[in-house]
């Protein structure tokens, strides 16, 4: 049952070495509920895990293939041909913080060995370096050994093994094969066929079958210690914001392209703005264009259209005559940039109309110009591209000389002649802040000295490099310095990050431009912009195949920690720069260019423009499309959390979402997800019990006050062995303390007297007149004090008694108030065996427990010196 869930397969089979394979729960602190898996408890000493079942067709993504059900249902057999793998998060969970590379038995597969599935090989991978999960084994994961078998070998995740036959393991996808996915054997090994039943595969007799496979791994978790939960519960929790891996729906796109032509320069959109309520989209496409079979108007270069519906905005229609290469917003008006005449120009947002009061252009003496990049901080709108003139302004000042950089004013356009830094190279990206602007692009100078394609220039006139800064030690993908350009440079909060040729996306500090992170990917995959949002950046490149993290050189990564899947986009943890791979969108890209422009909107949606055609599920996109949020917002909390009997209720939780599930946790663990408002306790069970609903997005609410099932310690028993004196000596106050010496008194186990018979320990009671007062002291452990919430004493005594915890009296019985000194007698003498007998029961204040040894002290008095009987004894019980 989930409440008795193990840390792992191989913790069961170490405790009931006679568990046979099946379905078992598990729990770590990282999986943090309790959920069931099918163990191997078999195969060499058992406690394996299955993570992943299939024949041809794995994925080899992030998120899993199929549903966990599948495995549990159908761990083997014609029914688990079909793949189906665990999350990555959750094969992680079960890993609890190990590394993969720190796994003792490596990673198990299990492959099919013949048609019928009456024959299996026994392959072991044991990465080299490789800290978290990773599906991407197509990405060639570099392994420290291989075997078949037993047999040693060697090579990757991708291509392990050397020969042509069953010592040879393949997850690449090839043509022949349809392109499909496996662990394939080596071309020696051709009994496999399309057959529905066989455990061998191939698509027409070509070679390489793919059989059945198992993948496994065996953490020995024997045990887990989890958070301990605050008295006051948990907070609220939510997932991390990203966007959403299937495009938001958008009915208008923008389609050809103006003149033809292929590659980078000819694509249909490379700007994207957003205004208030509209997106702007600029590139070089030719029409506006109502779904994929839809009617189209021809309105080249720039269009709008509605953010929230996706609806073409019919009434603008601006009239350019060149391609759209950035645009900006500019309070009422709408700054574009390209290669149309002028190459600048301010739009009326509503109707297109070039607006009236703002003027800029720039030319060239020797090529033509353009203008590829614009930013605006403040005041001012940044400018880079290919002219050496700007003028503008109202009224309209003359050109200015330069060189491929200027800034002009918001209000009107006008150039500030007095910030001209100079580029030997045109500017493709810049981002402008209020101290600094970024460059990146084809250069190498700027403002005079070398600028290895990247320049950190201040804003301040005249225009000087910002010192301090290590930028022109960035650490590019490839030593052909032609092919270092960058393509992106933006700062997100005291991070910046950059990317261009070459395949790189890198992270650098702000402060001094010293190297974080960077990412490299393979095939294909020049980065072409980044966005952040909600903590997360996101980038996009013409990649479809993998990412590898912390990597550096293309086209062989090097110093990778891990690979992933990446398809057009990626999304990194803004401050530690950690790629996110749950963040795997389904996009297509008409000519595999991507997307070239990454803009935000205050729907949370992230939205991209390139050549892009398809997004989820197939549909039509026309050139761009959104990406929107994720639910990341908690559940309102359970209420009304009660405990009768063995059974907990509770009031339901709200959600924006939809429905709800709920995790009931005891003391410091989740032991159960329900549907319903109830939960059945064991019968018996001790402890204090939480709720809170979770949600299909994986928030959490704060759980609901606690329900409590007392948890009662007994410190001291009636049976505790006691030290004692009884010899007529007046000790004071200092044999309470707990560092008193008491190694030379009695000792004995409770209870303890003289004159009853019943006593445990006979006290020497000695001639009349005996003494007034009997010392007791007795000394226990407790490990959590402020787990404690009630102490409670419970005392037997004949006549009278005080009671002191850790020095300080907690209570006493049948004494005057004040000081009682040693021959204070107690108020009246206890003739009646029923009172002698009488339980004295008070609160102590658990606030007085100290960590480790504690000491309680007690002070017996007779009514009188000729007393014919004694009797003490004590317990002490916590509850938490």
């Amino acid at each position: 049952m989930q409440e008795r869930a193990a840390a792992s397969c191989w913790a069961i089979k170490k405790a009931e070495p006679g568990s046979q394979d099946g379905l078992y729960w598990l729990q770590t602190p990282a999986l943090i509920a309790p959920q069931r898996f099918y163990c191997d408890m078999t195969t060499d000493g058992g406690g394996w895990v299955l993570v992943g079942r299939g024949r041809e067709g794995w994925k080899f993504h992030h998120g899993g293939q199929g549903t966990p059900g599948e495995i549990l249902n159908n761990p083997a057999g014609t029914g688990a041909f079909k793949p189906a793998a665990l999350p990555g998060d959750t094969v992680n969970g079960l890993l609890n913080g190990e590394r993969v590379d720190a796994l003792a038995d490596g990673i198990r597969i299990r492959r099919a060995r013949n048609a019928t599935g009456t024959a299996w090989q026994e392959v072991r991978w044991k990465p080299s370096r490789l800290k978290d999960w990773s599906w991407t084994f197509d990405a060639g994961h570099p392994l420290s050994s291989v075997a078949f078998d037993g047999s040693r070998a060697s090579g990757t995740t991708r291509d392990a093994g050397s020969n042509s036959g069953e010592r040879r393991l393949t997850t690449y996808g090839w043509d022949r094969h349809g392109w499909q996915k496996g662990f394939a054997y080596g071309s020696a090994v051709r009994d496999g066929s399309n057959s529905a039943t066989s455990y061998l595969w191939e698509l027409a007799n070509e070679n390489s079958a793919i059989p059945f496979t198992q993948v496994f791994i065996r953490p020995t978790i024997t045990s887990a210690d989890f958070p301990k939960i605050p008295a006051d519960g948990l907070p609220a929790s939510t997932a991390k914001p990203l966007v959403a891996n299937r495009t938001t729906a958008t009915p208008w796109g923008v389609t050809g392209v103006v003149g033809g032509g292929t590659g980078e320069q000819n694509i249909e959109v490379q700007s994207l703005a957003v205004h208030g309520d509209t997106i702007y989209v600029g590139g070089k496409f030719e029409y506006v264009q109502r779904g994929a079979d839809g009617p189209r108007t021809r309105q080249p270069y720039l269009a709008a259209f509605d953010v929230n519906t996706g609806e073409w905005r019919e009434g603008f229609r601006p009239e350019l005559n060149g391609q759209v290469w950035d645009i900006q917003v500019a309070g009422d008006r709408i700054v574009a940039g390209g290669e149309f005449t002028g190459g600048l120009v301010a739009l009326n947002p509503e109707t297109g109309a070039v607006a009236p009061g703002w003027k800029a252009t720039v030319s060239h003496t020797g090529n033509p110009a353009l203008v590829r990049t614009l930013d605006r901080e403040g005041d001012w709108i940044y400018v880079g591209g290919q002219f050496n003139r700007i003028g503008g302004g109202s009224p309209e000042t003359g050109p200015i000389t330069l060189s491929r950089a200027a800034r002009v004013r918001v209000s009107d356009g006008k150039p500030d002649g007095t910030w001209k830094p100079s580029f030997d190279g045109v500017p493709i990206e810049l981002d402008a802040t209020p101290d600094r602007v970024y460059f990146g692009g084809h250069f190498s100078t700027a403002v005079g000295a070398p600028a290895r394609k990247v320049a950190v220039i201040g804003t301040t006139s005249p225009p000087t490099r910002i010192p301090g800064l290590k930028d022109q030690e960035w650490v590019p993908s490839t030593s052909t310095t032609q092919k270092q350009y960058r393509q992106i440079i933006r700062e997100f909060g005291d991070r910046v990050w950059m990317g261009g040729s070459q395949h790189d996306f890198q992270m650098y500090t702000k402060d001094g431009f010293e190297r974080v992170r960077g990412n490299i990917t393979v095939q294909g995959g020049d980065f072409q912009s980044a966005v952040e949002l909600n903590g997360i950046v996101y980038a996009s490149c013409h990649c479809g195949d993998f990412v590898y993290n912390d990597a550096s050189n293309y086209p062989n990564p090097t110093g990778w920690s891990n690979a992933h899947q990446i398809v057009f986009i990626g999304a990194w943890d803004a401050e530690t720069g950690e790629y996110l791979p749950n963040f795997a969108p389904v996009l297509g890209s008409r000519a595999g260019n991507g997307p070239w422009e990454l803009v935000t909107d205050d729907n949370g949606c992230l939205w991209f423009g390139g050549d892009m055609n398809r997004g989820a599920g197939g549909s039509w996109l026309g050139g761009f499309g959104r990406l929107c949020g994720t639910d990341s917002t908690a559940p309102g909390k359970p209420g009304d959390l009660r405990l009768s009997g063995t059974a907990l209720t509770w009031s339901p939780a709200t959600d924006n979402s939809g429905p709800v599930r709920y995790e009931v946790l005891k003391d410091d663990r989740v032991i159960a997800t329900v549907t319903g408002t109830s939960y059945t306790v064991e019968a018996g069970a001790t402890g204090r019990y939480l709720v809170r609903a979770i949600d299909g997005s994986g928030n959490r609410s704060a759980t609901v006050a606690a329900a409590a099932v007392p948890v009662r310690d007994s410190f001291v028993v009636k049976s505790t062995t006691w030290r004692y004196a009884h010899d007529g000596v007046d000790l004071g106050t200092a044999w309470r303390a707990p560092g008193f010496d008491d190694s030379a008194w009695s000792s004995g186990p409770g209870e303890l007297g003289f004159g009853d018979g019943d006593e445990a320990t006979v006290i020497l009671a000695g001639p009349t007149p005996r003494p007034m007062t009997a010392y007791f002291r007795a000394e226990f452990e407790v490990a959590d004090p402020p787990a404690y919430r009630e102490l409670l004493v419970e005392l037997v005594r004949d006549d009278g008694a005080v009671v002191y915890l850790n020095g300080v009296e907690v209570g006493r019985s049948n004494l005057p108030e004040g000081e009682i000194a040693y021959g204070v007698p107690a108020l009246t003498g206890l003739q009646d065996r029923a009172d002698e007998r009488t339980l004295i029961a008070f609160q102590a204040p658990p606030d007085l427990l100290v960590a480790g040894r504690n000491t309680i002290a007690v002070q017996v008095h007779q009514a009188n010196a000729w007393s014919a009987d004694l009797s003490f004894s004590l317990t002490l019980t916590g509850t938490r």
